[in-house]
């Protein structure tokens, strides 16, 4: 008697498709023989399933994804002034898979075969199946499929080299550590013409694979330990070397007339990314109203009259409930063609934080449209979204 995982799901596979896992079993042609799939998560089982062999190859065939797709939990957590503001594992779930026979009812108590995985929260993109092993289309970067691409280095595919923060302002990425490898950080600040004013390096402290860091001057000058970027800083870069050295990020100060937004939102990837909605930005409102009715004849002062004891009319509709439903347009800056295309995971983002006054208010998507825009045919283009506070708010009940 033997169980065999035949076909395991790969490295860092993906919470949101299928997972599928085959076994195979010497004893697969016994009469009432079904393989039991148990899903451990911290040493706590999560599920039993129990399945029939295939009746055309007598193998077993077990989707985990939605079971374990179950555990992945909200992990925007930033906190603190230096420049890492999270880090831990919560981008995916690690889980032990057992398998084991059942046989007329009888389930065997040690599992005959085991392994430990890890399913990752991002998603393929489109035409994924196009760009995998053996095909003659070249991988590109913005088709990397598998997130070992991503390890030690940035976890987003917006232009690094083109980012543009508002001095004083958050500005989070998100990093993919190898485990157990140490990492040191490496900061210059440029002039106008792209010189080198001023260095440091030193080590980052992650203590897990997902990280989240604030790049924002004041977080940089808090790790380094003297003010190196200030208001008058052209740009500066940042870039991390461990086990590799991940992609530069260059980032410029730019000025801004109006009251721009920082909308913060989980990527393609699994990381969170910041973009700065710099142009007018205008917030708009419904309301709700739910109401009775009454007769303006009123009894006052023994009298049935239609006004009070203060000359006012009686109401005879009267609103005793009225519900706000905030809602904000954002209006981004020029962007250039990667990047409108890396914005078109923030219209699909599940998760998104518009920052007021140093607070995350979550952010309710409503745009539902977006298109490929092109230099050579677009020429300038920016992205405008729609969206809703959902917080709720109510006027006076009467």
């Amino acid at each position: 008697m033997a169980i065999t995982i035949t076909a395991a799901p790969p490295i860092d596979s993906c919470l949101n498709d299928d997972i599928w896992i085959t076994c195979s079993s010497t004893n697969s042609g016994t009469t009432n023989f079904k393989f039991v799939f148990d899903i451990k998560v911290g040493g706590n089982l999560l599920s039993r399933s129990k399945v029939f062999p295939n009746p055309t190859d007598s193998k077993g065939y077990f989707n985990s994804a939605p079971i374990v797709r179950s555990q992945i939990t909200e992990y925007f957590e930033p906190s603190g002034s230096s420049i890492l503001v999270a880090s831990n594992d919560k981008n995916g779930v690690t889980y032990v898979l057992e398998v084991r026979e059942e046989v007329s009812g009888s389930i065997s108590v040690s599992p005959d075969a085991s392994a430990t995985y890890r399913a990752q929260n991002f998603y393929y993109p489109e035409f994924t199946d196009l760009y995998s092993s053996g095909s003659n289309v070249s991988l590109s970067s913005v088709y990397n499929t598998q997130l070992s691409n991503y390890k030690d280095n940035w976890l987003t595919e917006r232009d690094l080299q083109n980012i543009q923060v508002k001095f004083g302002d958050r500005f989070y990425i998100s990093f993919l550590r190898s485990e157990g490898v140490n990492e040191t950080g490496y900061l210059r600040t440029l002039n106008s013409a792209g010189g080198v004013v001023a260095t440091y390096s030193g080590l980052v402290n992650m203590s897990g694979s997902f990280n989240i860091f604030n790049l924002s001057a004041s977080a940089l000058n808090t790790w380094a330990g003297s003010t190196l970027i200030t208001e008058n800083t052209y740009a500066y870069e940042f870039y991390i070397s461990g086990a590799g050295t991940s992609r530069v990020v260059r980032i410029q100060h730019y000025c801004n007339w109006h009251t721009s937004y920082n909308v913060h939102f989980l990527n393609r990837l699994g990381g969170y990314d910041t973009y700065n909605f710099a142009l007018v930005n205008r917030k708009s409102a419904s309301y709700e109203r739910n109401d009775f009715k009454r007769s303006d004849w009123q009894r006052t002062n023994g009298v049935m009259q239609t006004y009070d004891a203060y000359n006012k009319y009686n109401q005879t509709k009267i609103p005793y409930s009225v519900k706000h439903t905030n809602n904000i347009k954002l209006i981004g800056e020029w962007v250039n063609a990667i990047n409108y295309d890396w914005l078109s995971q923030l219209i699909s983002s599940p998760s998104a934080y518009l920052e007021v006054q140093s607070m995350y208010l979550p952010l309710y998507i409503t745009t539902t449209n977006w298109q490929q825009k092109y230099i050579e045919v677009d020429k300038m283009f920016n992205l405008e979204i729609d969206a809703e506070i959902p917080k709720t708010i109510y006027s006076q009940f009467r």
